[in-house]
Formats: structure tokens, C-alpha cells, sequence
């Protein structure tokens, strides 16, 4: 059953343009606490997708000093990404990996896990999520198949000092 985790980057400064916004102190705190509790709950990844700004950058290499990350990229499109190109990222992974990551922007990270999540499911995950939240989501199938509704909540790891 294939795993699919959705992030929202951790908390960002401000007083930068906004693609160059760095992680705070509270962020990096954020994106270590969420790596340690990603690797305990699902131990690694087969592929990691984040945007290429700077806020996502830091939080995607902060999450993969814990958790067990195997090929991994920067997409620019990611800054910019909605719903259905979030989903068509992850429907062209490889049919050979058994779990994936993104890192991305609200509104996109929320609403595409409310897409994807069975109806039953959906009132598990938050519209507007907050920074540092990572929504696990399973579903049968190959990738490509990737659909609305088509996906189990796993687990919801909102932004929690006590993660």
C-alpha cells in the first residue's frame, strides 16, 4: 500500500521577498521535531519532492537529517503548484516506490490532502494547516492512479513541541 506524505514547510521569517524567506529558530525546531516523528512512525522514503524556496528547502533538508530519505528534488513549479499539479507530481513517481514525500505551500498542501482523503477521512485534516504539519496519507494502487478519495489518512503530525 503506498504511502504518500504531504508537508507544509515549517515557520518562516519575514522582512525577505518572499521565495528567499528563511526558516526561523522556531521553524527549525518545527522541521526537526516533524523529521524525528516521521521517522518513527513510517521510518523512511522513497522519493522526496519539495519547492525550490527557500523556507521548503530548509525544512525538506532539516526532516531528511532524521527520516531516511532515498531520491529527492527541488521543483520550482512547487512554489507555484495547486491541487491537480500537486497530484500529477505524484501520480508520475515511480511505479517502484513504495512511499514519497512533498514539501509545499498552503493553500496547495491542505486542500490536495482533502482531495485525496476518502470522504470519511477528510474532516481528519484541516483547511489552512499549520506550518510544520505533515498529513500521511495510503492508498492501493500504482501511483498513476492517484485520485480524489482515493486515500486513507494515516496520521495527522500538526506542529507540536510535544511531536
Amino acid at each position: 500500500m503506498p504511502t504518500l506524505v504531504l508537508i507544509r514547510h515549517a515557520q518562516a521569517g519575514h522582512g525577505f521577498r518572499d521565495f528567499d524567506r528563511p526558516l526561523t529558530r522556531a521553524g527549525r525546531g518545527q522541521a526537526d521535531r516533524l523529521g524525528a516523528a516521521l521517522a518513527s512512525r513510517i521510518g523512511s522514503v522513497d522519493i522526496a519532492v519539495h519547492s525550490a524556496a527557500r523556507r521548503t528547502t530548509q525544512t525538506f533538508e532539516r526532516v531528511r537529517a532524521r527520516l531516511a530519505v532515498g531520491e529527492h528534488w527541488a521543483d520550482k513549479g512547487l512554489y507555484y503548484a495547486d491541487t491537480e499539479d500537486a497530484v500529477a507530481l505524484a501520480r508520475a513517481f515511480d511505479p517502484g516506490a513504495a512511499s514519497a514525500l512533498i514539501v509545499g505551500h498552503e493553500p496547495t498542501m491542505s486542500a490536495t490532502g482533502h482531495y485525496l482523503a476518502r470522504e470519511g477521512d477528510r474532516d481528519l485534516i484541516g483547511w489552512g494547516i499549520p506550518t510544520a504539519t505533515a498529513i500521511v496519507l495510503a492508498f492501493d494502487g500504482p501511483w498513476e492512479g492517484l485520485g480524489e478519495a482515493g486515500c486513507r489518512v494515516r496520521d495527522v503530525l500538526l506542529n507540536d513541541p510535544a511531536l
